[in-house]
Formats: structure tokens, C-alpha cells, sequence
């Protein structure tokens, strides 16, 4: 038996990436949707406004964040406390394991953008449900996107846990 060749990779071209606004005032942008890849991989392309961020989590898949411009502080689990544990600059960009409890924020004072491919795909499939479609990344949702007790429902959907342990914001230098 020969195998199927596998279909190409198309990331999405200018206005065919949707973008979701979500909670925290971010906004995604979606680069390579899973739907694509079967489900091998996505790509996203985030906006972070100043304090912005999700609440910690874990899912199954790995992520690589790659910083395009700004700062982005990156969080991770020490000994029962979610901990700010890496200061990303542009060009930075770290690989965070599958089921690391693991978070992003913004703690700046100016929006961060920063890339994350998701491997496999389940973060296109997230942001979908969780976010409000709209036009740009410049434009507010005409509604607000789902919050905490929405956001639990949608991610176990996806496999992805929310931490409920405590969490320390203080950012390293």
C-alpha cells in the first residue's frame, strides 16, 4: 500500500485570517487554522494589550511562542505557585512542553505581539469558540467575549486545563 501524500500546509492570506477578540482585551489572529493540518498543527499570531494575558493552564500540546515585538513574561509552576519565570524580548522565543502548567502576560506598558505554533492543533479550534469575530485587530468586539465561567466549558472541550492554584504576577528583571 502507498501512502497518501500529505496536503500542503496553506497558511492564510491577509484578510482571509480571522481574528478574535478575547477575553483580556487581546486579540488572536488566526495563521494556520487545524482544520488544515489535520489537526497536526496551528499557528496563531497574538496582540497582548498591556496586562494582558491568559489565566494560567496545561493542555496535551506543545506550544513555541516566538516575541515579534515587545515584551512578553512567561509563567510557569514552582512548588504550588504559578511564578513569572522568563522575560521574553523580540527575536525570544521558548518551547513550552505539553500538560507545563504555563501562562503569558503582557507586563508591560505597551502591546506585546508574539507568535505560537500548537502542536497538535487545538488552539485555533479554542479561539473560535472563545473569541468575538471581528474585522481587525484594531477594532473592539461588538459583544464581550466569553469570560471565566464560560472559558472553563469551552477549554475542557479543547483539553485544556485552568490553573485554581495561587499565582504570583511579580515579573523578574
Amino acid at each position: 500500500m502507498t501512502p497518501t501524500a500529505p496536503k500542503p500546509l496553506t497558511p492564510l492570506h491577509g484578510a482571509e485570517r480571522p481574528v478574535y477578540a478575547v477575553a483580556g482585551g487581546n486579540h488572536v489572529t488566526l495563521l494556520l487554522h487545524r482544520d488544515d493540518t489535520d489537526a497536526a498543527l496551528d499557528v496563531i499570531d497574538v496582540l497582548a494589550q498591556p496586562g494582558g494575558g491568559p489565566p494560567p493552564h496545561r493542555h496535551a500540546f506543545a506550544e513555541w511562542f516566538h516575541v515579534l515585538d515587545g515584551e512578553l513574561m512567561i509563567s510557569e509552576e514552582r512548588d504550588g505557585t504559578v511564578v513569572c519565570t522568563r522575560k521574553l524580548a523580540v527575536g525570544d522565543a521558548v518551547f513550552v512542553p505539553p500538560w507545563t502548567v504555563h501562562g503569558t502576560l503582557n507586563l508591560s506598558h505597551a502591546p506585546a505581539r508574539f507568535q505560537v505554533v500548537g502542536q497538535p492543533a487545538a488552539m485555533t479550534g479554542y479561539f473560535v469558540e472563545a473569541g468575538v469575530r471581528v474585522p481587525d485587530e484594531r477594532t473592539a468586539p461588538d459583544r464581550e467575549p466569553a469570560g471565566p465561567s464560560e472559558l472553563g466549558e469551552i477549554a475542557a472541550r479543547w483539553g485544556i486545563e485552568f490553573w485554581t492554584g495561587p499565582v504570583d504576577k511579580t515579573p523578574i528583571r
